[in-house]
């Protein structure tokens, strides 16, 4: 063993070179044959870039509504789009279950899919903030129309999660001004009974009080309306949309199988096995 690998004249042999020249070009056609489309179908990628923008609309308009969102709330819109309330639109919307041949009376088939997308759908943030959504898929389009779709479901979802919240909110703040409203109502009533009443220092004395609390109350009053009409306002607005800087287009270049990196490879294991072969040949014909 170690005379054959110190000595290495034996590789540049004419019959071991042409042994491994018509083996690795036979292994290299191989492969490259098996990892066609005839055998293997191809996956295509499709991407889109988007950025996420402010979820709170009092900041969003503070910044002109040009806002960008924070790691947290782009973290949380990531996971929005990996949900498998998503999933399950997109499952239903491309008959997913029929087109990765699942039966739906298999007791884990909704397991399956989502194992199968999480293959297919990688979604990440980038180095500059933005959001990352690829889908790979044998057709090429597909991948571009679910990549697109992802989009649309995310806000939709978004949107749906947010308007219970958005609906309370609303809800709170208007009770808090009718209260109020309420409560003016009823100082005003009771400084309208005092007027009626006689003159006299012990309603003198009421109607000041009265008139004080009145003023302290109104003035709530229109604090509290502001704060309404605000927040009427903003419920009233829709939510941003996330910023889609790059829309997925279909792609022509196959993401898998890499059928050159492959061949190479395929070449290269031939010719390594051969080399050991020999050297392990030569041993033991030494050695007996």
């Amino acid at each position: 063993m170690n005379k054959n690998s110190e000595d290495l004249t034996w590789l540049w042999q004419k019959k071991l070179v042409k042994r491994a020249s018509l083996g690795s070009i036979a292994c290299a056609v191989l492969v490259f044959i098996v990892t066609s489309s005839w055998f293997i179908k191809p996956l295509y990628e499709s991407e889109v870039i988007v950025y996420v923008p402010l979820a709170i609309l009092s900041q969003q308009l503070n910044q002109q509504g040009i806002g960008f969102a924070s790691d947290r709330e782009i973290d949380w819109y990531i996971q929005i789009l990996k949900s498998n309330q998503l999933t399950d639109s997109l499952i239903k919307r491309y008959d997913l279950l029929t087109y990765f041949k699942i039966k739906a009376s298999d007791l884990d088939s909704q397991n399956q899919l989502y194992r199968k997308m999480e293959k297919r759908i990688i979604i990440g943030k980038t180095q500059y903030g933005s959001v990352s959504i690829r889908v790979r898929d044998n057709d090429p389009k597909r991948a571009a129309d679910m990549a697109n779709e992802i989009i649309v479901l995310g806000e939709v979802i978004k949107r749906n999660l947010l308007f219970p919240n958005r609906m309370e909110s609303m809800r709170y703040v208007t009770s808090l001004y009718n209260q109020k409203a309420l409560d003016v109502a009823r100082i005003q009533k009771s400084l309208d009974s005092l007027m009626n009443t006689s003159p006299g220092v012990r309603r003198d004395f009421l109607y000041s009080k009265t008139q004080t609390q009145y003023n302290l109350e109104f003035q709530e009053l229109i604090a509290r309306k502001g704060i309404y009409e605000r927040e009427q306002k903003n419920f009233a607005t829709p939510l941003p949309s996330a910023y889609v800087i790059s829309s997925a287009v279909p792609k022509s270049q196959v993401i898998w199988p890499r059928r050159y990196l492959l061949t190479g490879a395929g070449a290269a294991i031939y010719l390594l096995v051969l080399v050991v072969f020999e050297i392990i040949r030569r041993d033991n014909k030494e050695t007996s």
